[in-house]
């Protein structure tokens, strides 16, 4: 092959060709404006398709005096045409007699996976649907399948200046219907899209709108499900919406096609195109509000992901969501990096949000502890275990009945990773005071931190009343005997060392 640029303002072609070509052909590349010299055509065609031209390098031109070589019998060519159109014909109608038989159709993906249907045959669960992906080219018929499960969010909330003046802010966010109860519509979107809201506002297919309610919360999951009340949807919305088909992502296959439906800029629905980059990505995910970081496995993808996308479908070519778009990587040297929550991984926690019920601030359940954060920062400084520092107990608390310690690390709350204090309070404060949970403490023994679990049963917010928020300078030890520490990584001093500073009792 040749290898080299086309010059559009000399009409000229510079570069190199490869001496491997067969039959030592010479590969010349012919502008807008040349001719060739042996057949005075102009390059490139009428649909601006510039071509090559291959020029047999041993032929000459026939001597002046000298006939050219007689062409070949004209009648021959004929016969070949003919028997090539018949035999195309003939293969032709085989082929899509097979098709037929074989029940293949055109389209833009398979029939497995029906959009608006959610398998709930598991009692309140809800249930992914299995099957591979297939198809390609046009999306427009996957994307009108999918499209009244989508959702657009809007939030308010009130934020303070640095001055201390407070102001209201606006947000968009994206969501898809993921069930439908007798009086309540839920809608997963991402924690991040609506946490602190003051209020939320839902947008479905017909632009009409109704309020989202926060059902759960999972910061570090980056999950959260909204309710709508059935009641107040009009009724030719009810017609149109559907629920989302859930998909497995553990069958996702690194490129294949995936589509991002969401809410980009706040302007409305979008749909944008591309392939499974990679699976199972370790990212770093920051928290601006506690400066701390999480770790996450997500779904890459080159599909653009942009603001106002968050908490949207990414859906394979059958219409099942494979994952929920979350960030993106933001660069000038990057491109097409996009990242989404593996729907396979989100579903069991899809099915414990949804499932929480809306508590007053009486009937919330509490730990009695204050506790922070310790982060990945300092897990490798000083060596600790991610999860929640147990700064202080409450002498009548849950915690102290239980046998949790000042010092201990909470890592698990019900099999769910604790990372931040925030997530400490979303589990516990969505539970009823009374509810038996099991929490895992990692304590330190002989300089080593060992794991054990611990049934803790909540309660009241009383409970909590008075507690330490754990400040006070114990010499650098823990509950007065250290509990094997060498030291309490937290001085109290020096904040810049933490993950966000935060003691916070639950």
């Amino acid at each position: 092959m040749s290898e080299g640029n086309w010059n559009n303002e000399e009409n000229s072609f510079s570069g190199s060709l490869d001496p491997t070509s067969v039959n030592a052909q010479q590969d010349t590349y012919t502008g807008a404006k040349a001719q060739t010299e042996q057949s005075g055509e102009a390059m490139p065609s009428d649909d601006n398709m510039y071509r090559f031209q291959n020029v047999n390098a041993g032929q000459k031109e026939p001597e002046q005096g000298q006939p050219e070589k007689k062409r070949k019998n004209s009648g021959g060519a004929v016969k070949i045409i003919v028997s090539a159109v018949v035999f195309g014909v003939v293969a032709a109608a085989c082929f899509f007699v097979v098709l037929k038989i074989s029940g293949f159709r055109f389209s833009g993906g398979s029939e497995g996976g029906t959009i608006g249907t959610v398998d709930t045959t598991a009692g309140n669960e809800v249930m992914a649907v299995s099957g591979s992906a297939a198809g390609f080219g046009d999306v427009s018929g996957i994307v009108d399948r999918a499209m009244p499960s989508i959702v657009a969010i809007t939030e308010t909330s009130t934020v303070s200046s640095y001055f201390g003046q407070s102001y209201s802010t606006e947000g968009a966010g994206s969501g898809f219907i993921v069930k439908e109860d007798n009086d309540e519509l839920l809608i997963v979107t991402n924690n991040h899209v609506v946490e602190g809201a003051d209020s939320i506002t839902v947008t479905f297919i017909d632009d009409s709108t109704a309020n989202g309610i926060i059902k759960g919360l999972d910061s570090a999951a980056d999950l959260a499900v909204l309710s709508v009340k059935i009641s107040d949807l009009k009724e030719e919305t009810k017609q149109k919406i559907k629920v989302a088909s859930l998909g497995h992502s553990d069958d996702v296959k690194v490129g294949q096609m995936a589509i991002a439906i969401g809410n980009a800029l706040g302007y409305g629905q979008s749909v944008t195109v591309g392939y499974i980059s990679a699976k199972d990505r370790q990212v770093q995910v920051g928290d601006e509000n506690t400066y701390s970081t999480n770790t996450m496995t997500l779904l890459q993808t080159d599909a653009a992901i942009n603001p106002g996308n968050s908490g949207g479908a990414l859906l394979d070519a059958n219409g099942n969501v494979i994952g929920i778009n979350s960030v993106k990587y933001a660069d000038t040297k990057v491109e097409g990096i996009g990242y989404a929550i593996p729907m396979t991984d989100a579903v069991p926690i899809i099915n414990e949000l949804m499932n929480r019920k809306v508590l007053k601030d009486e009937e919330k359940g509490y730990l009695g502890i204050s506790g922070r954060t310790v982060g990945e920062s300092l897990s490798q400084a000083y060596g600790l275990p991610v999860g929640v520092f147990v700064s202080a107990v409450s002498d009548n608390g849950a915690a102290k009945q239980a046998g949790i310690k000042q010092g201990d690390i909470i890592t698990k709350i019900n099999d769910s990773k604790i990372t931040t204090i925030e997530q400490v309070q979303e589990k516990v404060n969505n539970l009823e005071a009374g509810t038996e949970i099991t929490v895992t403490i990692s304590r330190s023994q002989d300089g080593e931190y060992k794991e054990q679990d611990v049934k803790v049963t909540l309660g009241s917010s009383e409970t909590i009343n008075n507690l330490d928020d754990g400040k006070q300078d114990n010499g650098g030890k823990s509950d007065g005997q250290n509990n094997g520490q060498q030291s309490n990584p937290f001085g109290y001093e020096d904040e810049s060392q933490d993950d966000g500073y935060q003691i916070m009792p639950w």
